[in-house]
């Protein structure tokens, strides 16, 4: 992993580095332990933990130093170990200027943007074109041509104090340098499938045959695709509230379109039943990378690009809740399905002829569908904070509607 990675606060827009590295100094003061809840019993205490940090943080949940994945104080030795990356999508900036202030911290190679999914080098972080979130400005004069937007992509990473502190880097450079997301820009956050199997079990070993990782990754599958998916994108759309592609009927990220069987006697069945044939790498739950010597990993590709470290971590907690509940709970796949598009509704308001979206139908959310979430996840409690921080997730997210309403409304 690079070194050093300097200090800034990953959720505040920073008027300078300077500014941006006091506001982190505030913030590493922040205690990590915290007792457990049980969820929905323990409800009104989240309720009352979140209202208080936010008074004391001057309105705004405090940026974890670390133990973002800790939700299973049992397992906190194993999930340290896990293994994650992210890929932050950006419009607007000059790709070249983020790689250069990149490098200059240590965190990238290279000061030069790459070309989309070049070779990168091990334990940095690297600046890619995305033909999804670039354009290129061509000069009169000849001169080269300007580039704008692209995507910041991480080396491997461990739920470490120097890895949110490289992520809070990465963040406040990205907004100094005048980066914007918008409806095209996500944020994918990978797990390591190491975390889906037993410590010291063979790895998944590619896509053929019958593999002991698929029982895991079926419930994964189920839990984030059948039983949670409206809730995985509310939590999702929390940046903007309205999720990104909907025009294109989610094609960032597809949610699942046909029923899962209960198992699949590969890895190979079970991807292409999650992704529409031929997109596969755009399904919202993307596997096909298991098995990849090179990066054995399960993404995540519902959460709309963000600049804002909170909305990182809890997404990454998120991530990890889901992945967890596939090993430690794996009674949660027989909840009650909620499909994309469940707790959905336009308001009755019209545009055109095409019914609007309206977030102001959603002021007042009742959060019982994530304490349904946390307490099957794990019914013996998990940390205050991170329930907290879930929370706060899903206050800032919007129901989505589903393809069906989609279609309905064109």
């Amino acid at each position: 992993m690079a070194g050093e990675s300097g200090t800034s606060e990953g959720g505040e827009d920073s008027s300078s580095f300077r500014d941006g590295a006091v506001r982190h100094q505030r913030y590493e003061r922040v205690a990590v332990t915290e007792p457990l809840v049980r969820l929905p019993e323990d409800a009104v205490a989240v309720e009352w933990w979140l209202a208080r940090r936010v008074i004391e943080g001057g309105g705004e949940i405090p940026y974890a130093r670390d133990g973002v994945f800790a939700l299973w104080p049992e397992h906190r030795a194993e999930t340290d170990r896990w293994t994650f990356g992210l890929e932050f999508e950006f419009a607007v900036a000059d790709a070249e200027w983020v790689a250069a202030e990149l490098h200059a911290r240590g965190l990238c190679a290279s000061p030069v943007a790459a070309a989309y999914h070049e070779s990168r080098v091990d334990g940095y972080w690297s600046v890619e074109h995305d033909r999804s979130v670039t354009s290129v400005f061509h000069n009169a004069d000849g001169s080269s041509p300007i580039v704008v937007g692209g995507e910041v992509i991480s080396p491997p990473l461990r739920d470490t104090a120097e890895t949110w502190r490289q992520v809070a880097t990465v963040l406040e450079v990205l907004r100094a340098c005048g980066a914007e997301v918008n409806q095209s820009c996500g944020l994918h956050a990978h797990v390591g499938t190491s975390a889906l199997q037993e410590p010291g079990s063979a790895g998944s070993g590619g896509h053929d045959g019958t593999f002991a990782i698929v029982p895991a990754l079926s419930r994964l599958a189920i839990l984030a695709s059948v039983c949670f998916e409206d809730l995985v994108f509310r939590l999702a759309s929390a940046e903007g509230g309205r999720h990104r592609g909907q025009a294109f009927y989610y094609r960032h990220c597809r949610p699942l379109e046909r029923p899962l069987q209960p198992s699949y006697a590969s890895i190979a069945e079970l991807a292409e039943a999650l992704g529409k044939q031929g997109a596969a790498r755009r399904a919202a739950l993307n596997l096909t990378n298991v098995g990849d010597p090179h990066k054995d990993t399960v993404e995540f590709r519902q959460c709309n690009g963000t600049l804002d470290g909170r909305i990182v971590q809890a997404f990454c907690r998120l991530c990890t809740a889901l992945v967890g509940a596939a090993r430690w709970a794996p009674a949660a796949v027989h909840l009650a399905p909620e499909p994309l598009g469940s707790h959905w509704r336009d308001g009755g308001r019209r545009m055109h002829g095409v019914a609007a979206w309206d977030a102001s139908t959603d002021d007042e959310p009742d959060p019982s569908s994530l304490w349904r979430f946390l307490g099957a996840m794990n019914p013996d409690g998990l940390p205050i904070e991170a329930a907290a921080s879930l929370l706060w997730l899903f206050r800032r997210g919007r129901w989505q509607p589903s393809l069906a309403a989609l279609a309905s409304r064109q």
